[in-house]
């Protein structure tokens, strides 16, 4: 068990996948976008953030000046180890600007501004052996100390092994250090809340997941 990465590690990329099925169509119900695609079940799919822009536990994360809707995203985690495999597990939280991101994708692109401000990851690495064989882990989320996310894991659509298949699938390979994001769990935002309780500055925000430990950061 170690911190994902030391004081002055870089990563060398993020890849966000969207596995959990019940965030995709509770998202999609909540934005008035209809039912989950076919092309959804038919491969993972992911995004690249920006590595660049990692927080880890304890830190502020800046709120965009120029957004409304800063949200958080409950997410597990993989870091790629020496051997291409994972090395451990870590909670991570894909916070996202959704009035800056709905805009931008409706031209075909993205998500870019809407993301790319900030991604956290945290408290610890923790290698499988040390983790239920299933993955299926209990991932909590606060804000101000109260209860906004109370999910698992374990809903996941596509395995991890696809994820890891999809994410090298025509390129050199996976690297030490690359992070593989697994998508935000069932209910593990507020998008998905359809309440519209959005984050502002002074908010702090704590994400856990059963067998990790509390990712927190507080937005400024």
């Amino acid at each position: 068990m170690r911190r994902p990465y030391p004081d002055g590690g870089r990563v060398p990329s993020i890849r966000d996948f969207m596995a959990f099925e019940e965030h995709v169509r509770n998202a999609r119900a909540v934005s008035g976008r209809g039912e989950v695609p076919e092309a959804w079940y038919e491969a993972p799919r992911f995004y690249f953030s920006n590595p660049a822009a990692v927080y880890g536990d304890g830190d502020e994360v800046p709120k965009p000046p120029d957004t409304a809707a800063l949200d958080y995203e409950l997410e597990l985690a993989c870091v790629i180890g020496e051997d291409g495999r994972p090395e451990g597990f870590t909670v991570m939280n894909d916070w996202s600007a959704r009035d800056l991101q709905a805009r931008e994708m409706q031209v075909g692109l993205g998500p870019a501004k809407g993301k790319d401000f900030a991604t956290s990851l945290g408290p610890v690495l923790v290698s499988l052996d040390e983790l239920p064989e299933d993955l299926d882990l209990r991932a909590v989320a606060r804000v101000n100390g109260e209860v906004r996310t109370d999910s698992r894991t374990g809903g996941m659509y596509f395995s991890w092994e696809r994820l890891l298949e999809a994410a090298a699938r025509n390129t050199p390979g996976l690297r030490a250090g690359d992070v593989i994001g697994s998508g935000t769990v069932g209910r593990g935002c507020i998008l998905e809340h359809g309440d519209q309780r959005w984050l502002s500055p002074g908010d702090e925000v704590e994400l856990e997941i059963e067998g990790i430990g509390v990712l927190r950061n507080r937005v400024v």
